[in-house]
């Protein structure tokens, strides 16, 4: 096996990255063009105003619309996979795929990302996906699984033809250290003889310069990039496709494991049930401004006559809260405020099944973007709030969706109203 030497990757990688890559990867020349370098032309064009398909490009009054659509999003992402890894296993065995990404973290929105990019792998494809935690990563996608330190992704990549990195908002402001090093790994990699692919990434606008440049020197090669909603799109700025958060087209369990799964945590499912997905925020005055709109929710919601529970997608709270700020402490606190039991569901359900979930419920209201996308991907009416910019981003692009703000109370109980005559008319 002949080694990549560090003078090869002089300028391109940052010390650390050499020295991970002189013990992982073989030099392996690229002969010929790549097999998907124009798979992009069939799917993106310019429409009319007008056209049928712009579905999933409502815009927030007052912005400029962008002239690049979807035609199938679900036809982009296949059509960027396929043939991954094929170059270098030549056909003398499967093609084997690593996949990198936030996964095994017990957060059930990048699981889903998971799940629906392992259903669109080509059948037959080896893969191994790289997490924070390979056991429960086996468990809930049925494939192997290596844990996320330098050892195990230099293995990963000298055993791998392809690197996926897929989807989640892991590229914006306050990247961390090994995030902020991803895109010069890849870049190594797809110089190593790999193909290297970004499947449905988010970019915003914060994320360090040398990342940004990176990013967007590999979607000016067609095929490598596709970005989960507009914002991306243009952050990277090279006429990148949107094919929307994976999650969206996320195949959800049946209807009865859902209503199996509501019984016994005990949501009463003979009425219209509103699904709260709370999660922590870093500012404190925001955080009690949040968590007031919640309750004035589902204070309004039971006027009407309906059963509140909380869905809890995180075992853990993000921004270094701790534990005690986790997504069912904070359904704990909600139900002591509204002096009424609130049933809650999760942490770690399958995603699938978180899916058919909210897709049992009539309305879905909070913090955690992924129940947002769930529940547009099931056509349930859901709110939520613009504290972040991913999740403004994929609320301004999403149908039955709405941007509320918890400064104006009323906005909160209209939406309550709406949602309800909407199920009551239906």
């Amino acid at each position: 096996m002949r080694y990549l030497p560090r003078s090869h990757l002089a300028g391109v990688l940052p010390r650390a990255a050499a020295h991970l890559f002189e013990t992982a990867h073989s030099a392996h020349p690229n002969r010929g063009e790549r097999p998907r370098t124009a798979w992009i032309l069939q799917f993106t064009q310019r429409r009319a105003p007008g056209d049928p398909h712009r579905t999933h490009q409502k815009l927030a009054q007052g912005q400029e619309r962008s002239t690049r659509v979807l035609t199938d999003p679900g036809a982009i992402v296949r059509a960027q996979l396929a043939g991954l890894g094929n170059r270098r296993a030549r056909g003398r065995r499967a093609a084997r795929v690593l996949v990198v990404g936030d996964f095994g973290n017990g957060d059930t929105g990048d699981e889903a990302l998971l799940a629906r990019a392992l259903g669109e792998l080509p059948r037959g494809t080896e893969v191994s996906v790289l997490s924070r935690n390979p056991r429960l990563v086996e468990w809930t996608h049925g494939v192997p699984s290596r844990p996320m330190t330098a050892l195990s992704f230099a293995g990963g990549l000298r055993w791998s033809d392809a690197v996926l990195v897929v989807g989640g908002g892991m590229f914006g402001a306050g990247l961390p250290p090994l995030v902020r090093l991803l895109p010069w790994v890849v870049d190594a990699a797809k110089a190593a003889g790999r193909d290297t692919v970004y499947l449905a990434i988010g970019a915003y606008p914060g994320m360090p310069p040398a990342v940004a440049r990176r990013l967007r020197a590999a979607a000016r090669e067609l095929g490598r990039v596709t970005v989960r909603d507009r914002l991306s799109a243009e952050t990277l700025g090279a006429n990148v496709p949107n094919v929307g958060d994976l999650a969206l087209r996320l195949r959800p369990e049946p209807p009865e494991h859902a209503a199996r799964a509501l019984a016994c945590a005990g949501v009463d499912t003979s009425t219209p049930l509103l699904l709260l997905s709370l999660k922590a925020v870093p500012d404190p005055a925001k955080m009690a401004a949040l968590a007031d709109s919640c309750l004035l929710a589902a204070r309004r919601w039971r006027e009407h006559g309906g059963s509140v529970a909380a869905l809890a997608l995180s075992t853990h709270a993000d921004h270094g809260l701790g534990l005690a700020r986790r997504d069912a402490a904070l359904a704990a606190e909600l139900a002591d405020r509204l002096g009424a039991p609130l049933p809650v569901l999760g942490p770690q359900l399958p995603p699938a099944l978180a899916k058919a979930v909210v897709g049992r419920a009539a309305g879905v209201l909070g913090l955690r973007m992924h129940a947002m996308v769930f529940a547009v991907g099931s056509g349930v009416r859901c709110a939520g709030f613009a504290w972040e910019e991913k999740t403004r981003a994929f609320l301004v692009e999403a149908d039955h969706a709405t941007i509320l703000d918890p400064k104006t109370p009323k906005s909160v109980t209209d939406w309550v109203d709406a949602t309800i005559a909407a199920v009551s008319a239906a």
